[in-house]
């Protein structure tokens, strides 16, 4: 227990920066409900996500799980009831592995202090940037990152610009001031002719009359007939065309005339009497003979699977969620994403469909892998079960952890149908998540109500509140539960739940 208090008390004062380690390794308390062989598991489970962020040079997560791990091994597995009765080799293989994490954590302990640190002035830097987004990017980034910037063309770029000087030393802006005055005193001002070349109004300015051009000429006609000119409507001269008559004042007239009035009214290539230019828009559909390039489009990007209550922009900012550089800010403290495979739940639904038209529930376990800070569900282990309309138990639970260990897979949480009941979590249904939570923080429980009109799905996970309120919990059976006293719900719909379209995963039958 010491090692550990000396630990968390060595971040006592990287607390301000970007990553509460504290806040990360809180203590586990034990629930003597679960049995000490799952206690185990637990810890075999840290130790396999420290592996993989050691391979991936994530030293802040691998910190992190060691931490946990010695926690759970000094903190919360000698509590349980059935740890003094187990087995004594059991307690000498933690025994050593606790030695080696801890001897680890002292080697990591520069290392994650300097990255601490490295991450704090990067926030403040974001932070800075965020209040003053007017501010010149390079300037900022000279003065914040002086020792980060690139070398371009051999030359260095650390070094300080030196102030512009003269050979005599420096000025003061007196100084620069006659010099400049000097400078324009020095300009030779337009002359008159120059002026009068660019000027718009001509050579003449504002004193000279207004000159035509030259090489151009206007001819007026000769004699102009002011006589009103009648021009019959459109209708009316449709149906005189289409009738083949025409109107008596017509041929009264002189030729010239008519021959001005056809020009206006008749139309023209047998096209319709008011027409708009053929270069403004056209609605006829246009033929054209080249064949059409089909372009596939990759596949879409991960979807949240749930966006009622989205993370606020605030946050996700200051998280680094939204700055898709390499350098951009980890969320530590938060729980980490989870891919789910779009098809598995139709998958699920179909394989539970006997099941479905005989009114009785079916579970399975959601099972996958951690790749570079995120979790991907790879694996529908469909256990063997006892259903009733309201409830699943699986059963041979060995053989589950069986299949797991194998395949190298976590166990990311479960999925079970309603199929006579809406989208809920039972409390039936709290309990046994409990136990998954507790396995992986992660771990989320989808609930499928295909009669469900509102809801089919629904992907959850159990609040901080809630993970008190059921282990306090002795309750068996359906039951009520009194809400958190930090005002939170029991379980809350997840919003770090992606749902991906290329993510495959394998149906496991155990039945």
């Amino acid at each position: 227990m010491a090692a550990r208090s000396s630990s968390s008390s060595s971040y006592s004062s990287s607390s301000q920066g970007t990553i509460n380690i504290s806040a990360t390794t809180e203590k586990v308390l034990v629930d003597n409900r679960i049995t000490l062989s799952y206690y185990y598991r637990i810890a075999h489970n840290i130790l396999k996500k420290a592996d993989i962020f050691r391979e991936e040079n994530n030293i802040i997560d691998l910190y992190v799980m060691l931490l946990r791990f010695s926690s759970l091994v000094t903190e919360t597995i000698p509590c349980h009831r059935d740890y003094k009765t187990s087995p004594q080799g059991n307690k000498l293989s933690l025994k050593r592995k606790l030695i080696t994490a801890l001897t680890e954590l002292e080697e990591l302990k520069p290392a994650v202090q300097e990255k601490l640190q490295e991450l704090h002035i990067k926030q403040t830097y974001q932070l800075n940037k965020q209040k003053n987004p007017r501010q010149d990017d390079s300037l900022d980034s000279s003065v914040a990152w002086p020792a980060i910037k690139q070398n371009f063309n051999g030359y260095s770029t650390n070094k300080r610009q030196q102030p512009v000087t003269s050979k005599l030393g420096y000025q003061g802006p007196k100084a620069v001031e006659e010099n400049l005055r000097r400078i324009s005193l020095s300009i030779p001002r337009p002359t008159e002719e120059t002026l009068s070349k660019h000027s718009i109004l001509g050579p003449n300015g504002l004193r000279g009359q207004w000159q035509p051009p030259s090489n151009y000429k206007v001819q007026y006609p000769s004699s102009v007939d002011f006589t009103p000119l009648q021009i019959p409507r459109v209708s009316d001269t449709q149906q005189c065309i289409k009738d083949g008559t025409t109107e008596r004042d017509d041929e009264s007239r002189p030729e010239q005339e008519r021959s001005n009035l056809e020009s206006v009214v008749q139309p023209k290539n047998n096209k319709p009497l008011i027409q708009e230019s053929d270069s403004l828009i056209s609605f006829e559909d246009e033929e054209s003979s080249l064949e059409t390039n089909i372009i596939r489009q990759p596949s879409p990007p991960p979807v949240l699977a749930d966006v009622q209550d989205l993370i606020p922009s605030d946050a996700r900012t200051e998280c680094g969620m939204d700055d898709a550089s390499n350098d951009a800010l980890v969320c530590y403290e938060d729980p980490l994403q989870l891919h789910l495979p779009t098809k598995l739940m139709d998958s699920f639904m179909k394989i539970a469909k006997p099941n479905t038209n005989k009114n009785l529930e079916t579970c399975g376990v959601l099972a996958g892998s951690l790749k570079n800070r995120k979790y991907y569900i790879t694996a529908l282990i469909i256990p063997k079960q006892e259903s009733t309309p309201d409830s699943c138990q699986t059963t041979n639970e060995e053989e589950i952890f069986e299949v797991q260990d194998k395949q190298c897979l976590f166990p990311l949480g479960w999925i079970h149908t309603h199929p006579t009941q809406s989208c809920f979590m039972s409390s039936i249904d709290v309990h046994t998540h409990y136990c998954y939570q507790i396995m992986l923080p992660e771990s989320i429980a989808i609930v499928m109500a295909p009669r469900d009109n509102s809801r089919k799905h629904g992907i959850f996970r159990l609040t901080s509140g809630g993970m008190t309120v059921i282990r306090h919990c002795p309750k068996r059976g359906f039951h009520s539960h009194d809400p958190p006293s930090n005002g939170d719900p029991i379980y809350r719909h997840c919003t770090d739940v992606y749902m991906n379209s290329t993510l495959n995963f394998d149906v496991i039958d155990l039945r």
